[in-house]
């Protein structure tokens, strides 16, 4: 194995084309510019000596009177480290995805439990882990190839996760529950139309039952507590989209946990504040044409708006952001203003509750307005149930801080800036749900709706994620936008049809 000199670290497109490569990872930015797979870089370390076994089997092969030598392709060069020491594709896509969309999502206990939870699930850890780190690549690089290997590896996913499922005894296991999660996870990242699912009811249903029949031995581990909580807010962000209170059963479990969770948890603290969102939410429908209901529903509203800030106000000090100076300020970011967090799941949960504030106050300001011009027309009925409302004062109450606001949950927006501050990374995809609820309410001042869209659209163009254009278009034709809620308040939740019939059925079978 003779010293072969110093080869090239460049990735194998830029080393055919004898181009100048920047060796930014995970893909180069000739390959980005010119849409083709960039597969990552060489180890140098491993090439400085030259394994001289082909050449030489080559030349006995030749010695021998053999015209038909055979050799490598380029896909089993990237597929076998017998061939090459280059990554698999396996390696490139589970690395790209820990390191750029795992960070910033629901899923952070990944990289250190990855290893064990999935030795013991029969491979549907694996696969529901290497399905979305395929799909989260393939939309990366543009690449087709990828993402049929994301589906692939779905299946399996798929199948596995329902052959654990069907046993009471691997239902329990924390690899079961974590498969689950994934496989809406890979949805949520492969998802590009505006296909709703069909069934929430069985979505809801099938994961009170999982964490029903997981019990309270679930949270004797602080991965088990992560996987009851993560759970728990995709059941509540499931009845807040529909509009339907939280099931009185799912109620009775939290209750029987909570003496096992973290009070002090910003997770825990927010819990019950959303369950009285649902319950809010489930009953604004009914106060259409029903003006005795009017009275108490902007109470209400100003009370949940008041609780918002409380729960607001009890994060711990490590929670806390900071304003980041002028001279810091990238120069896209909205009005100079610019926030610096500790890390990107606590720049999720600060934008909920924000919307959740703003959400609040358009009721108020809708229904002050509306009682104002029901006064204005004479209307008896205004007169006998809500003389007493004060619309100036509460149309002022909703306005108070509107406009701080909104401008700080777009001051979040340079927080998913690349190193540069120019380009947004793939954890952006959380951005989207606050950005596109800003740009329907109302009351957000135009300066600021214009540049929500902006960042939409930057969104899509430069971390590549298609659901962010799917946004504009939806808001630009008047569509309606609940899916997006359904996508990205609070978590990624368990989506589509082919889960939601995983957990459907051990609801039934526990029914049975």
């Amino acid at each position: 194995m003779p010293f072969g000199g110093r080869p090239s670290d460049a990735c194998e497109p830029c080393r055919k084309g004898r181009l100048r490569c920047d060796r930014v990872r995970p893909s180069c930015t000739q390959c980005l510019r010119k849409s083709i797979t960039c597969f990552g870089y060489r180890e140098v370390s491993l090439l400085l000596f030259k394994d001289e076994s082909e050449s030489t089997a080559r030349k006995q092969m030749l010695n021998h009177g053999l015209d038909h030598v055979p050799n490598c392709s380029a896909l089993d060069i990237m597929l076998s480290p017998s061939c090459s020491p280059t990554p698999s594709y396996n390696e490139l896509a589970l690395g790209y995805f820990m390191s750029s969309y795992v960070p910033a999502s629901p899923f952070d206990y990944l990289p250190k439990t990855y290893n064990i939870i999935a030795s013991t699930a029969q491979n549907a850890v694996s696969s529901s882990v290497l399905a979305a780190s395929f799909a989260s690549l393939s939309l990366h690089v543009g690449s087709d190839e990828l993402m049929a290997y994301a589906r692939t590896h779905y299946s399996k996913a798929l199948s596995r996760t329902n052959v654990a499922l069907a046993s009471p005894d691997t239902a329990k296991l924390d690899s079961s529950l974590v498969s689950v999660l994934l496989l809406g996870f890979y949805e949520a990242i492969a998802f590009s139309g505006q296909q709703s699912p069909t069934s929430w009811t069985a979505h809801t249903l099938g994961a009170v039952a999982l964490i029903r029949l997981r019990g309270t031995k679930q949270l004797e581990t602080s991965l088990g507590q992560q996987l009851f909580l993560q759970t728990c807010n995709n059941i509540r962000s499931s009845c807040i989209q529909r509009s339907v209170t939280v099931p009185d059963e799912f109620l009775r479990l939290y209750e029987q946990a909570k003496p096992f969770l973290d009070p002090k948890s910003p997770h825990v603290l927010i819990g019950p504040l959303l369950d009285k969102i649902a319950s809010f939410k489930s009953r604004l429908p009914g106060i259409r044409g029903q003006v005795p209901k009017m009275h108490g529903i902007v109470c209400e509203a100003l009370q949940l708006e008041e609780e918002a800030q409380v729960v607001d106000k009890m994060l711990s000090h490590k929670w806390r952001y900071q304003v980041k100076p002028l001279h810091m300020v990238p120069p896209s970011a909205y009005q100079g203003l610019a926030h610096q967090y500790p890390a990107h799941f606590m720049v999720r949960h600060w934008n909920n509750i924000r919307l959740i504030r703003l959400f609040m106050k358009e009721v108020v300001w809708g229904v002050a307005a509306f009682v104002a011009r029901a006064k204005e027309q004479g209307m008896p009925e205004i007169f006998r149930y809500c003389n007493d409302l004060d619309t100036a004062a509460l149309q002022a109450a909703a306005s108070a801080n509107h406009t701080q606001i909104v401008a700080d949950i777009l001051a979040t927006t340079p927080h998913f800036l690349d190193y540069n501050g120019m380009t947004f990374t793939p954890a952006a995809r959380f951005l989207i749900w606050p950005l596109t609820v800003l740009v329907e309410l109302a009351m957000t001042p135009e300066p600021a709706r214009r540049y929500a869209i902006k960042c939409l659209c930057d969104i899509a163009s430069q971390a590549r994620i298609p659901q962010a254009l799917q946004a504009v278009k939806a808001v630009e034709s008047k569509s309606s936008t609940d899916w997006w809620a359904t996508m990205f308040f609070l978590c990624f939740v368990l989506t589509f049809m082919c889960v939601l019939t995983i957990l459907f059925r051990i609801h039934l079978s526990l029914l049975g």
